[in-house]
């Protein structure tokens, strides 16, 4: 049953004083962590999706049974809100579901589809209205995508690439809001998985990284035109990565942070790479100060040009262009945990499974400090 707790354990509490200390030398006050009251489940793997109203929906994910092999995957879902500081239960999902996507549609709406669950990789879709909190099915996709994108596009439409079940694939295909219904695109110019799409202020879609097959990570990327339907291949990347994150900067251009070489837990990246929109080309930038992989989820870009880095390491750090700090410890390295911007430059911390693989429900709330 979902509820909500108001107890934290001592190493949160404490933890949560720690996170007010900043780097030796940090000339500015420092971001400040505190624990939220905990979520009804422990999930990672589940999705984080921040609603019209400045709520957030929290759906699907697993958590390892106790014989630390099989997995639980969730039907229900609860919803976050920023002015209590709790969770509360709301309607389950038709299915279960982990590794989901969830796109916040322009009326409001929440398109849930694809996924892992106990009936396998997943085609099936859903929509989720806030007012009512409920799910409602709508039908299947063309193929079941396990570790695809959806990325919300300038017209409305939701492009759906990649993914795949037992192998990945290059196929795509589009979500039309007005009738409903999954429409076929171009395909990718390769077979794609654990890759990121970001939308570019023109509309199109960059699309990079990723693995064919197991231990066979990609270093390219390609571009996706929505007026024509078609992918196109664009610069090459500076290293071959995925189960990375990719966010977009204030000029346009698109950063794509950590991730793996493809040996998984023996090849996380610390690497930061740099997408220039007017050229097409990749370059490095400054690194993190961790390498880290599994946080597709959880980076959250502020106004101010820099980025929180919350997943795939116990480090939170304070990303630029040109410099990373680390600003806060977490009690444990989190994978498949997200982080979501909230109205007034907060960031909600959600989930995730820790180096054992044991999923938990704690939940923080990242602030940066203004001087007063």
């Amino acid at each position: 049953m979902i509820g909500t707790h108001t107890l934290y354990p001592v190493s949160v509490l404490f933890l949560s004083l720690l996170c007010g200390l900043p780097d030796r030398g940090a000339a500015q006050e420092p971001p400040r962590l505190k624990p939220v009251a905990m979520m009804g489940e422990s999930r990672a793997g589940h999705t984080a999706t921040l609603l019209s109203d400045g709520r957030v929906l929290i759906a699907g994910g697993f958590k390892k049974t106790p014989n630390g092999i099989d997995q639980i995957y969730f039907r229900s879902a609860e919803i976050f809100d920023p002015r209590t500081g709790k969770f509360s239960p709301t309607g389950d999902m038709t299915y279960t579901r982990a590794g989901q996507t969830a796109t916040l549609l322009m009326n409001g709406l929440v398109l849930v589809a694809t996924g892992f669950g106990e009936m396998g990789t997943l085609s099936s879709a859903e929509l989720f209205d806030p007012a009512s909190q409920t799910f409602t099915p709508i039908g299947n996709m063309a193929a079941r995508r396990g570790g695809c994108t959806a990325t919300l596009l300038l017209d409305g439409r939701v492009l759906f690439a990649g993914g795949g079940d037992r192998e990945a694939t290059a196929s795509a295909e589009l979500y039309d809001p007005l009738t409903k219904r999954f429409l076929p695109t171009g395909s990718m110019t390769m077979p794609r998985n654990g890759h990121t799409a970001t939308r570019l202020p023109g509309g199109m879609v960059l699309i990079a990284g990723g693995s064919a097959r197991r231990e066979a990570v990609l270093p390219g990327a390609e571009i996706y035109d929505p007026a024509a339907g078609v992918f196109m291949q664009t610069g090459g990347m500076a290293a071959p990565r995925y189960k990375h994150a990719a966010v977009a900067m204030n000029d346009g251009d698109v950063l794509l942070f950590g991730g793996s070489d493809g040996t998984d837990w023996r090849g996380q990246l610390a690497t930061v790479e740099r997408y220039r929109i007017v050229s097409g080309n990749f370059i490095r930038t400054s690194d993190l100060r961790r390498a880290r992989f599994k946080l597709p989820e959880a980076v959250v870009g502020f106004p101010e040009g820099d980025f929180l880095i919350a997943g795939g390491n116990a480090a939170i750090e304070l990303y630029a262009p040109d410099t990373s700090r680390t600003v806060c410890t977490l009690d444990n390295s989190y994978y498949f945990a997200t982080a979501t911007g909230l109205p007034g430059g907060s960031v909600l911390i959600v989930g995730g499974y820790d180096d054992k693989l044991r999923s938990t429900n704690k939940a923080w709330i990242w602030k940066r400090l203004r001087e007063e």
